[in-house]
């Protein structure tokens, strides 16, 4: 899956320099270093902002600035160091905090990333459009969940964003794959399906969703609801074909309906996959034997005998021997 790396909307700093810049103790042109931020011109702007700085350390607006730039031009590390600076000086601007959960984000300092963010949420109410700053923060800080493998608050956070970000498949994709850890696999399906639809082949999303079939497959085996077994582990085999494991639970389901055709032909494929499984061959030699096919029966038990002695299979090898 790719990695998201975040900058600051230019759009939104814009609105900051009208509203929030502090009074500045050098020189008056400092809406020159915010017009090059605009124009995307990041360097030019860090170097109108440093001579400045240095006369003038404790420039709140200044710092998160610069920190802005350097956001724009991927050094993470020195947005860090110069958002940090505005947060110390007591900045109470959402610009500081959110890029400071994007910078640490890039980074892949989650935890950080994390609390910055928590900081910048109270603050999106002050913006001119509070819903879509609380939908970016939902964005960042539930990507930053997901790496963290905190699946239940990256859940919180992802059907917020996915509300606001609706053809983003990577979003689909992490509140899918964060259902699934959760065994909510329901939800997970539909949401993994739907990143498929948006990303056709995506390995990480269609490798979960035949993960998320195979669940669902199993469970309502275990409920001896066959029909719906076969149903889901037929979706499980589109997804991930070369599991032998859905062949394997498939031919149970077959099984138990006395589709004994069926059943021998996902046995097949399964005992490919698996050739040390001694319980496809198993089930397999019984199917064989459903169906009147003595010598493939014996064949399959032997084999099964082979990878796990046992004096069932002992008693299956001898009973169909004697009877040649």
């Amino acid at each position: 899956m790719r990695r998201h790396v975040f900058t600051y909307p230019l759009c939104l700093l814009l609105a900051a320099v009208a509203t929030t810049a502090s009074p500045r103790p050098a020189r008056a042109d400092y809406k020159q270093a915010a017009s090059y931020y605009s124009q995307g011109d990041y360097n030019r702007a860090i170097q109108e902002l440093k001579p400045d700085l240095d006369k003038s350390p404790n420039w709140e607006f200044g710092h998160r600035l610069l920190g802005l730039c350097y956001l724009g031009v991927n050094n993470n590390a020195l947005a860090v160091s110069s958002l940090s600076r505005a947060a110390e000086l007591k900045s109470t601007a959402f610009s500081t905090y959110y890029g400071l959960g994007q910078a640490y984000f890039n980074m892949q300092r989650y935890s950080d990333a994390i609390a910055s963010l928590n900081r910048a949420e109270p603050l999106a109410a002050k913006e001119g459009n509070p819903g879509a700053e609380r939908a970016r923060i939902q964005l960042i800080r539930g990507a930053a969940y997901y790496r963290s493998r905190r699946y239940a608050d990256a859940v919180e956070d992802l059907q917020g964003a996915v509300r606001a970000n609706a053809s983003d498949w990577t979003l689909h994709s992490m509140l899918g794959i964060s259902y699934f850890n959760l065994n909510r696999t329901d939800e997970a399906i539909p949401a993994l399906e739907r990143a498929l639809a948006l990303k056709p082949g995506e390995a990480n999303a269609k490798d979960v969703l035949g993960k998320a079939y195979l669940k669902k497959g199993a469970q309502a085996l275990s409920g001896k609801q066959y029909a719906a077994a076969v149903q889901a582990l037929t979706k499980a085999k589109s997804y991930d074909p070369d599991n032998g494991y859905v062949d394997y639970n498939l031919a149970e389901a077959h099984l138990f309906q006395k589709q004994y055709p069926a059943a021998e032909k996902a046995l097949l494929q399964a005992s490919s996959r698996l050739p040390d499984n001694a319980g496809v061959f198993t089930r397999l030699g019984l199917v064989y034997e459903k169906q009147n096919k003595r010598d493939q029966a014996l064949k399959a038990y032997k084999k099964a005998y082979e990878l796990n002695p046992s004096p069932e299979l002992k008693e299956a090898v001898d009973r169909f021997a004697t009877k040649k």
